[in-house]
């Protein structure tokens, strides 16, 4: 079940102008300090890369939520947008009654609707949803595409699932420790103890792999610098498959073929845009593009092979459907120079 906090909510803000992390502070009626948002995920596309500011013009308390809302919440995002469409009742709510015993219609219109949605160590899962909050919204630092928008909602759905798994584990620990204990604890129940920590620990290291994707693309930027965009994204392609294969990049069968697909991806147009001022035909650059996009389609299908058994492969597939747009795109372009 959803905390709904839209009510008691006087105002807040949400940032998510650094890509990969989303942070936050939304003031709640009754409690002395705001909270405190620090997220894994981005924004859905009209507030990627931008700051929200919100405020709402007739806050009412609810006591029974501040009484659980924790004043930190450390963990991924949900759905975050500010163009959410919903229907609004044009009739009071005494009135539903009287509309539904004769049979009417309940008027309504529809209103743009703030909804925020996150799930943190402390709370599960947050939401906050309201149509009569007053908004302002900064330009945007960085922008997502279409495409990048349909990732950033299996990314954010992948990371929801696998955090609520971790948290699931640590209460499930935490049920078997006893907290009556008259003298010191045993062995087995330290046991129990570590197993809690073990789990909580995990969930903190899940919440900061942002930063070593940020490290990781400092280090793509520093060792691709200069070089064509296409073999910036397929260097970038193979290293995240490379990383998440581990030692089983090696092995026969859906694993291998996807490292020799990848692989073969950056070779191919690493040979077609070298680096330095060599400037290859067009023919031969189409040429490579085609059979950098049958790998494409090999790699693809070894990540539907690989999902089934680890839910991260479909991420990369989403990767490499990337990969592979951005080369037809390249190709009609070089078709038409």
């Amino acid at each position: 079940m959803a905390l709904r906090i839209d009510k008691a909510v006087v105002g807040g803000w949400i940032d998510n102008t650094t890509p990969g992390v989303t942070r936050g502070g939304i003031e709640v009626l009754g409690m002395k300090r705001p909270l405190e948002l620090v997220l894994r995920g981005n924004c859905l596309r009209d507030l990627a890369g931008t700051r929200l500011d919100f405020v709402n013009p007739d806050p009412q308390p609810q006591p029974e939520l501040v009484e659980v809302l924790h004043g930190l919440h450390r963990g991924v995002v949900g759905d975050m947008t500010a163009s959410r469409k919903v229907k609004f009742p044009l009739v009071p709510p005494e009135e539903f009654e009287e509309y539904l015993e004769q049979k009417k219609e309940i008027p309504f219109d529809w209103r743009n609707c703030i909804s925020l949605e996150w799930y943190s160590l402390t709370n599960g899962r947050v939401v906050l949803e309201a149509t009569g909050f007053e908004l302002k919204l900064s330009a945007h630092h960085w922008e997502l595409d279409v495409a990048g928008e349909a990732k950033q909602q299996a990314d954010n759905r992948i990371a929801m699932e696998h955090f609520m798994q971790l948290i699931s584990y640590a209460n499930e620990a935490e049920s078997h420790v006893k907290l009556d204990f008259v003298d010191q604890a045993d062995e087995f129940e330290w046991e129990k103890r570590l197993r809690v920590r073990d789990t909580l620990e995990e969930a903190a290291m899940f919440l900061s792999q942002h930063q070593a994707e940020e490290e990781f693309d400092e280090l793509v930027d520093e060792q691709m610098q200069g070089r064509f965009s296409l073999v910036k994204r397929a260097y970038r392609l193979q290293s995240e498959v490379l990383f998440h294969l581990g030692n089983s990049f090696l092995d026969h069968g859906a694993r291998g073929d996807l490292a020799l697909a990848v692989g073969y991806i950056f070779d191919s147009l690493d040979e077609a845009w070298p680096e330095g001022d060599r400037e290859l035909e067009n023919g031969f650059k189409i040429a490579i593009l085609k059979r950098s996009i049958d790998a494409c389609v090999s790699a693809i299908a070894s990540c539907n092979t690989l999902e089934l058994e680890d839910d991260g492969f479909e991420a990369l597939r989403s990767d490499v459907f990337v990969m592979r747009d951005a080369m037809i795109d390249m190709t009609h372009e070089l078709r038409n120079d």
